[in-house]
C-alpha cells in the first residue's frame, strides 16, 4: 500500500471540487462506499480523508498545504 501526501490529497480534493462542484464531499464518499465491499479499508479511508477536505475548501478554508518557497 503506498501512502498519499497531503499534498496529494489535496489536489484530490481540488479535481473532485471541479468535477463535482457543492456534490464533491458526496461523490467522495461514494467512492469510499464503493471501496469497502473490496475490504481495501485504506481507500475507504483515503476517500473520507478526500471528502472532508472538499468540505474544508467548500467552507473557504485556506489550502492545507504550502508551497516551499
Amino acid at each position: 500500500m503506498s501512502c498519499l501526501t497531503v499534498h496529494e490529497l489535496e489536489l484530490s480534493a481540488r479535481v473532485l471540487l471541479r468535477r463535482h462542484g457543492p456534490g464533491a464531499p458526496d461523490e467522495a464518499r461514494r467512492q469510499a462506499e464503493t471501496c469497502a465491499p473490496g475490504g481495501e479499508r485504506h481507500w475507504v479511508a483515503t476517500w473520507l480523508v478526500i471528502a472532508e477536505l472538499c468540505e474544508e475548501l467548500l467552507a473557504g478554508a485556506g489550502p492545507v498545504t504550502h508551497p516551499a518557497g
